[in-house]
């Protein structure tokens, strides 16, 4: 008899549990990582205050999940209702009830405000000469591509617009051209100088976005692109012939996909991660065998890097190196070895705050995370930095070190406008940060290391995007009187 009391007990305490057991905060919890843990990883509720949640995220998380917004819809160009009314669940993913309780989790867990950190102190930039630069044609700074060309001694300019201008070594105007829609990469060699046109360059899903060769722009290597923000060209399947790796960023659509060269100007696609927000990609044999392989940075809602070995014939094994929360705006990194220990090293930016949560973020700034030598990551230095866009890393002073150049397109423009601009000289045992009042001469969105003036150091080029939302009216002003395009870091080293 005992034998039989015992099963069914347990068996009447897990019913009880089930049904009356769990408590409203127990079940609050439950749903919200069930659902808000299923596309990316879990956005704890301290990492926004409770008026983002309920105002910006938790709307447009409700939208995903299949709750009628006609709001949001009807926001949208009819080309991009289209794609997007595609990708949401045809009835909602839980109850209205269930959904209440999941906001009723951060609400109760969210703080009122996000502690801020005190501003990092900064010293002067001394390893750089600094110059505005206004372009001398008459147009808003709103750039978009800086590229500097070392074979032809030149540099590239383009817009928002489509005006593509070529610019001599010492910033002298040579030429313009017209483009279909705004440039956002290039690559240059001794045979071509490619280019990818994003289309739109908002937010959107239309797949209007090319890549063209400068010599007949017109005529469109690869057309029907989802706003490529980067590529790269090169041989993946050592076939001789050049394939591209295109970021078709989008929106609620895109993709990470590979364009395989099949010769006679026709290109097979491959789609190796079907979803949006893939922001660029840095080629390098990581596993030692032969071929080509790819780490990337994925941006939009799920945030990672990943790495994407080449096992033949455009078949990748994705390995997801890092993880972040669907809030850290992730926006650049490079590879680079910062330890000399003949392994790179991952430099990454968070910042992109244009989306749903347009608040001062305590956790954007600039990361660096140590390779163990198997390919795993840590973070070994974090300096915060409001709105990180953007980083190039170098031995600027050529002391055998790895210095470090950043922007920010969304800094604290009321308390902090400086610090839109951070060069960190690398002292062997830390970095110093740096900044320069002339960094406050225009709203950075892009960013160039070369030579540019042939002296054998490397200078940096910061491309200018004016939008002027949430810009006090003085500094607004400061940048219509002075209308700067351009700010030039000539290297002094040499």
């Amino acid at each position: 008899m005992r034998h039989y009391i015992l099963p069914v007990l347990m068996a009447c305490s897990i019913i009880l549990y089930n049904t009356g057991c769990e408590t409203q905060a127990s079940k609050e919890e439950r749903l919200a990582r069930q659902y808000c843990g299923s596309c990316h990883t879990f956005p704890e509720p301290a990492l926004l205050d409770k008026r983002t949640w309920t105002e910006k995220v938790l709307p447009q998380m409700a939208f995903r999940m299949g709750f009628e917004n006609m709001s949001m819809l009807m926001q949208m160009s009819d080309a991009d209702r289209e794609v997007v009314i595609q990708t949401l669940p045809a009835r909602p993913m839980l109850s209205e009830e269930d959904f209440e309780s999941i906001k009723n989790y951060y609400l109760k867990h969210a703080p009122d405000s996000l502690q801020q950190l005190p501003p990092p102190a900064t010293q002067p930039i001394t390893q750089f000469e600094i110059t505005p630069f206004k372009l001398p044609v008459k147009t808003i700074p709103l750039v978009t591509l800086i590229k500097a060309d070392t074979i032809h001694n030149q540099v590239y300019i383009g817009n928002r617009f489509g005006k593509l201008y070529t610019f001599s070594d010492s910033f002298v105007l040579k030429d313009s051209l017209q483009l279909e829609s705004p440039p956002s990469h290039m690559t240059i060699d001794k045979e071509q100088s490619i280019v990818s046109l994003m289309g739109i360059m908002d937010p959107n899903d239309q797949a209007l976005g090319k890549i063209v060769d400068l010599k007949d722009p017109h005529k469109p290597l690869i057309k029907s692109l989802q706003r490529p923000v980067h590529f790269q060209k090169t041989d993946l399947n050592s076939d001789g012939l050049p394939d591209y790796i295109v970021c078709a960023f989008g929106n609620y659509t895109g993709a990470l996909q590979v364009y395989e060269n099949l010769g006679n100007d026709s290109y097979k696609k491959h789609v190796i991660m079907g979803v949006p927000g893939s922001r660029n990609t840095i080629v390098h044999d990581f596993d030692n065998n032969g071929l080509p392989d790819v780490a990337a940075l994925m941006t939009q809602g799920d945030e990672k890097i990943v790495m994407l070995l080449n096992q033949g014939n455009f078949d990748f094994r994705v390995n997801i190196l890092l993880h972040f929360p669907p809030m850290y705006g992730s926006s650049y990194f490079e590879l680079i070895d910062f330890n000399n220990d003949h392994k790179l090293d991952i430099l990454y930016t968070n910042g992109d705050n244009a989306d749903y949560s347009i608040i001062l973020k305590p956790y954007h700034g600039i990361r660096i995370f140590l390779n163990d030598g198997k390919n795993h990551f840590t973070e070994s230095w974090f300096h915060p930095m409001h709105g990180a866009s953007q980083v190039r890393a170098a031995d600027f002073d050529q002391d055998g070190d790895i210095d470090i150049g950043a922007i920010s397109f969304f800094p604290d423009f009321i308390r902090q406008p400086k610090n839109s601009f951070f060069y960190f000289e690398n002292t062997g045992k830390g970095f110093t940060t740096q900044t320069s009042p002339l960094a406050t001469a225009a709203r950075w969105i892009t960013m160039e290391a070369a030579d540019i003036d042939h002296d054998q150091d490397v200078d940096l080029l910061l491309g200018a995007l004016n939008f002027e939302s949430g810009v006090p009216q003085p500094l607004l002003q400061q940048w219509r009187d002075q209308q700067t395009s351009i700010l030039i870091l000539k290297n002094k080293l040499y």
